[in-house]
């Protein structure tokens, strides 16, 4: 099952997900995106009473055991880089995932809304590997560089704020794909960085209306990276509102006996 790693630190709507899911099988956390001592410690008490690894960590084993199978997971893959095609690609398939792989193509944002739209259903987590920079998220292209234009790919390769407004109609297509936990993670390199890294994401989470999350540092990704940040990030909430009021704001699950 592709999964979604977790751990103390983490500021993600995600984790928001998370604790309902630990509420709904008797905890009572208070949802806030906020992965502190309170959530690692039901995470640790969750684990014992599954007879699973002890650490705090919701990842590839743990994470199934709390999440139903209708939160559904996308990874989109810029394979324009084969170093993502060779780590990536194949760490989202080693666990059971079917990745979207998309080239280097003047039109790659495009292609990858038309290949996203095309399988996804009431999605959980929408999340985009790739290269980029501050303000700016390939594709496909892999190389986050929208000004220069390298090797003569067009600018609809990436998404950045200079081409934003011409490529929103094209990305607002993925409006119907999310269900009420939906929300989108960039796993580029410092896409969420500054001024500009801030005003794409809002961007895209007012266009798509969900919260989009990116990173604020390089990511080298593989392994474990493949499915966590690996260091801080910054979430777009749509209209401006905090990612406390998302999460208290998304639906309660079910109760689950842990008998």
């Amino acid at each position: 099952m592709n999964y979604v790693q977790l751990r103390r630190g983490d500021c993600l709507p995600a984790v928001g997900v998370l604790q309902k899911l630990l509420n709904r099988t008797g905890f009572r956390l208070v949802p806030d995106g906020n992965f502190g001592p309170r959530t690692e410690s039901a995470v640790k008490e969750f684990q014992r009473l599954y007879r699973l690894r002890v650490d705090g960590v919701v990842g590839e084993k743990t994470w199934p055991r709390l999440a139903p199978k209708d939160l559904p997971i996308v990874d989109c893959v810029d394979v324009f880089d084969p170093d993502l095609q060779d780590q990536e690609a194949q760490d989202i398939r080693a666990v059971g995932g079917n990745p979207l792989v998309i080239g280097g193509m003047c039109a790659g944002v495009e292609e990858a809304v038309h290949e996203i739209v095309g399988v996804a259903r009431k999605t959980f987590l929408l999340r985009f590997h790739g290269h980029g920079s501050p303000g700016v998220a390939g594709l496909g292209l892999g190389q986050g560089e929208i000004d220069k234009k390298p090797f003569g790919w067009g600018e609809h390769a990436n998404i950045g704020n200079r081409n934003f407004s011409e490529l929103e109609p094209v990305l607002t297509r993925l409006r119907p794909i999310f269900g009420p936990y939906g929300n989108i993670q960039f796993m580029h390199c410092s896409t969420g960085q500054g001024h500009n890294g801030h005003l794409l994401l809002y961007r895209i989470a007012d266009a798509l209306g969900v919260p989009v999350t990116g990173a604020l540092q390089t990511q080298y990704g593989g392994g474990q990276y493949t499915f966590q940040y690996e260091g801080p990030t910054f979430t777009a909430i749509p209209e401006g509102a905090t990612l406390e009021t998302w999460c208290q704001g998304i639906p309660d699950f079910p109760g689950l006996s842990l008998a």
